[in-house]
């Protein structure tokens, strides 16, 4: 039997890995799904966590897609291909670019950068489904709450949900060791910072602490735009909105409270 474990960086699969492996079970593989869109503190992160690991486990992490690309030597990365190049090839809109990804539901982003990735690598590794099994990151409550994974190439464990856990035995867990992922110092959940699924709050900290970042989110509406994809926004209103209204609401002082996000330290030295 085969166990591999989908390490995000996110608090929830980071501590569902580490609680996994102390308590004495095995994992054949913890893989990273790079979408080449993460912020740079992620990729510190991921580097640092291996380090631990490899330090207190003997298990290094397993990085899929490097810089988002498939293959090294590629000139776009998995997104761009989807978002810019590939035409869609069925329905009304056939012909057309994609464009950005959707707020709702599961697009390409997640389709591409993550799934298929992870289905890939298992190929090769071991066919049956029924002899793998799939670390998920899912807290007891979204298990609960219906929130599971139906994979075709894998069977899915929820390790968090079997011990009882949410939000707050992850934090103080993390926190406890001091391997808490320090993007939860300005965001309330973490990912692709190209995520259309991130709240106003989060798009606000994006724009203040991460002008890189916001910066390349502008120009790939603006690319969607001139290209006349199918989605042009990554959400109800462009990002060029969202900073005008972010710039008048500060001088009114009317933006959001950043007391919310903790500070957290993280220097891996923990228990």
């Amino acid at each position: 039997m085969l166990t591999i474990a989908n390490l995000s960086g996110g608090r929830d699969s980071t501590a569902m890995v580490i609680r996994y492996l102390e308590l004495g079970n095995k994992i054949d593989y913890i893989l990273f799904c790079d979408t080449g869109y993460e912020f740079p503190a992620m990729y510190d992160y991921i580097n640092k966590l291996d380090s631990y690991l490899q330090r207190n486990f003997s298990k290094s992490i397993t990085w899929l897609n490097k810089g988002g690309k498939e293959n090294a030597n590629d000139t776009h990365t998995i997104m761009e291909k989807w978002a810019f190049i590939k035409p869609i090839e069925k329905g009304d809109k056939a012909g057309r670019k994609r464009g950005l990804p959707m707020m709702m539901g599961k697009d390409y982003c997640t389709r591409e950068t993550k799934i298929r990735p992870t289905k890939l690598f298992l190929k090769d590794k071991c066919a049956d489904k029924f002899q793998v099994t799939a670390l998920i990151g899912y807290t007891h409550n979204e298990v609960e709450n219906g929130r599971v994974s139906n994979l075709d190439y894998a069977i899915a464990k929820y390790p968090l949900h079997e011990w009882g856990w949410n939000e707050k035995e992850v934090s103080e867990f993390l926190s406890e060791r001091q391997i808490m992922n320090p993007l939860y110092n300005h965001f309330q959940r973490t990912g692709c910072f190209l995520c259309p699924k991130q709240n106003k709050a989060s798009l606000y900290n994006l724009y203040k602490h991460y002008p890189k970042e916001w910066e390349l989110m502008k120009d790939w509406e603006l690319k969607a735009i001139s290209l006349e994809c199918a989605n042009k926004s990554f959400k109800m209103k462009f990002l060029g909105q969202y900073e005008k209204e972010f710039e008048l609401q500060s001088k009114q002082g009317l933006l959001f409270d950043e007391v919310e996000f903790s500070e957290y330290e993280t220097c891996f030295c923990g228990k």
